[in-house]
């Protein structure tokens, strides 16, 4: 018996086994390495999708036979093609408007303080004498405690706005402080700090909870409706170009609920980035103010179901909590930092058991920032209040803790026993992280720094998913983020210094970053891996990317993306869109270079040759 004969019996026989192959498919993708993100079948050669969903996978290449003169096949060679990315900490509105729409200091912190002052005035000196001056981006190493005055004199007194690299922390002008309110006999939150000069006045630099509860949650007022949604478009439109299909929005929200320019977005079918939103809790502590909290994240949630919103590109059941505050310096630690300070959590332990227990009983999944060991330490006793208060937490709706920087196997056994997942950022194993050289490292004893950041205790014990909180960080492409991971070192850095702690593996990287995110958002059933029936959310690349790890892990960071599919729909195309960085700059390539071509993808809408088999 022929091979030929073979292969066509084993096809015949597929084919009248699976009614999938009884539809004909709007894409068939063709690849030596379709990596599924599916335990059962970890690798396919064929795939096809048919409307918004994965209709067939194949680990031959029988997907093709539901080709027809309509149908768009992609043949990938040997090229990786997976599920699109998951990123499960992304600040969307402000990383959209940080490079789309305000000043953007975060590609200015390898500059002089000169340097960047004149990058600030020349932005002010464009605007009218009113308008706001809005950016995000300062480094520690530049700005190390600013004053109004000095930012009134370089914004030529207009009322002034800017974040710094954590988002955690801003610098406001005279007239920013005052349009805010806020003055020498203002009381910031609990967890909030505003630093006071010689006459009792603000010196101009909101810390921690006292800036993240006025500048950084309410600047979206100062944008009209359209600015707003031009944020998020763009910020869809740069993740989409590095493979990000879905995202949560980790602070979603004001005081009030600031989520209707995803709800508008959304219910016009221009949400190119699947969303959860983690709303964040404003409660003042007290019962009443409590109560009032949890009815208005309530009314939000249902006010998005009731919406003209697809559910399948926006929910949100997910409360955020910022348990404590940076690594460094307002972290919760269990001893006092080399500078004497010891920042304590940002909420009453009490109070927090409380609160937990009565948003996991309404059906929510809490998603806390927890930096510090001591931060870790009372919030799983909050948790284990939950858990053992009323009904146990549900097994269907996943807590999760971010950050998690400095764990011990106590904190992740607890974990563990509560299904709690972890959220990890994978750029901060880069020992030449700049925030990590100019405030970490200078204010923690050696033998915590030796301890910090380490991953392999969450991969082996929990769930869980990756993201980098962007644009709390410069970066944001995840492919950089993995480098770092399975290196710990800088990246393309072969003889670079090294971060304590083992690497993770590239199963690992590609879990985190598809279904493990997919499953913190609680979508795993739909998204996170390439199986018949899910959404067909899909990344085609520049390259093998098991043979990249394993020739040159340090030049997995310069993995590209050549298409990106959401729901069976094509939102980016290198050769349409152009190669992603952070200006969105257009790429330079001789006139008719095709680069997925040039890649080794060939894409036609040629029906398939039967006779081919």
């Amino acid at each position: 018996m022929s091979q030929r004969y073979l292969l066509s019996s084993s096809l015949l026989v597929s084919l009248v086994a699976s009614p999938a192959l009884s539809q004909s498919a709007d894409t068939v993708f063709l690849s030596e390495n379709i990596i599924t993100s599916n335990a059962e079948m970890p690798l396919a050669r064929s795939m096809a999708i048919a409307g918004d969903s994965i209709v067939c996978v194949r680990t031959d290449e029988s997907c093709r036979e539901l080709a027809d003169d309509t149908t768009q096949i992609v043949d990938a060679g040997e090229n990786t093609i997976m599920a699109g990315i998951v990123d499960t900490h992304l600040h969307t509105r402000i990383f959209g408007q940080t490079h789309a729409v305000m000043l953007n200091l975060f590609k200015y912190n390898d500059a002089t303080r000169e340097e960047v002052v004149e990058v600030i005035r020349d932005y002010a000196a464009g605007l009218g004498p009113d308008e706001w001056v809005i950016g995000g981006g300062y480094s520690d190493a530049h700005f190390e405690l600013p004053t109004k005055e000095e930012l009134d004199e370089i914004v030529g007194g207009r009322p002034a706005l800017i974040s710094d690299n954590t988002q955690h922390n801003g610098w406001y002008s005279t007239r920013a402080l005052e349009a805010l309110g806020i003055d020498g006999s203002w009381q910031p939150p609990k967890g909030g700090y505003m630093p006071l000069n010689d006459a009792g006045e603000p010196v101009g630099t909101l810390q921690e909870k006292a800036h993240l509860s006025t500048g950084f949650v309410e600047q979206h007022k100062l944008y009209s409706n359209e600015r707003q949604e031009e944020a998020v478009r763009a910020a869809a439109r740069i993740m989409n170009a590095v493979g990000v299909t879905s995202a949560t929005e980790a602070a979603a929200g004001s005081k009030e609920g600031a989520d209707d320019v995803y709800v508008r977005l959304a219910s016009k079918g221009e949400l190119n980035l699947r969303h959860e939103l983690a709303m964040v809790y404003w409660g003042d502590g007290t019962p009443e103010g409590d109560a009032a909290m949890t009815e208005n994240l309530l009314m939000r949630r249902d006010a998005i179901r009731a919406s003209d919103a697809d559910l399948d590109y926006l929910t949100a059941n997910t409360v955020k909590f910022a348990i404590d505050g940076t690594p460094g310096r307002f972290a919760f630690m269990e001893m006092p930092y080399l500078d004497g300070t010891r920042p304590n959590m940002n909420y009453d332990p009490t109070n927090l058991s409380e609160i937990f227990d009565t948003l996991t009983e309404k059906g929510f999944g809490i998603m806390l920032h927890v930096e510090g060991n001591a931060a870790i330490r009372k919030s799983l006793d909050a948790m284990e209040y939950a858990d053992t208060t009323g009904n146990p937490l549900s097994d269907d709706v996943l807590n999760i803790f971010t950050h998690l920087d400095h764990l011990s196997i106590d904190s992740i056994s607890r974990m563990a026993e509560l299904g709690i997942a972890g959220q990890l950022q994978l750029h901060w194993a880069d020992p030449t992280e700049p925030y990590f050289l100019n405030v970490i490292r200078g204010n923690l004893p050696d033998q915590i720094l030796d301890r910090m950041w380490q991953f392999k205790l969450v991969t082996e014990f929990l769930e869980y998913g990756f993201g980098p909180d962007a644009p709390t960080s410069a970066v944001f492409s995840p492919w950089e983020g993995m480098e770092i991971a399975m290196t710990r070192q800088a990246m393309g850095s072969p003889s670079g210094q090294r971060m304590p702690g083992e690497p993770l593996s590239l199963d690992e990287i590609i879990h985190g970053s598809t279904l493990g995110s997919a499953r913190l958002q609680g979508k795993g059933h739909m998204i996170g891996s390439l199986e018949e029936g899910k959404k067909a959310d899909v990344i085609v690349l520049d390259r093998d990317i098991r043979q990249q790890a394993e020739a040159n892990i340090y030049e997995f960071h310069k993995i590209e993306v050549l298409q990106t599919y959401l729901g069976g729909k094509l939102v980016y195309d290198i050769d349409r869109d152009g190669e992603p960085d952070k200006a969105l700059t257009e790429p330079v390539w001789d006139e008719g270079d095709d680069e997925k071509l040039r890649r080794g993808v060939a894409i036609t809408n040629e029906r398939f040759d039967d006779e081919a088999l």
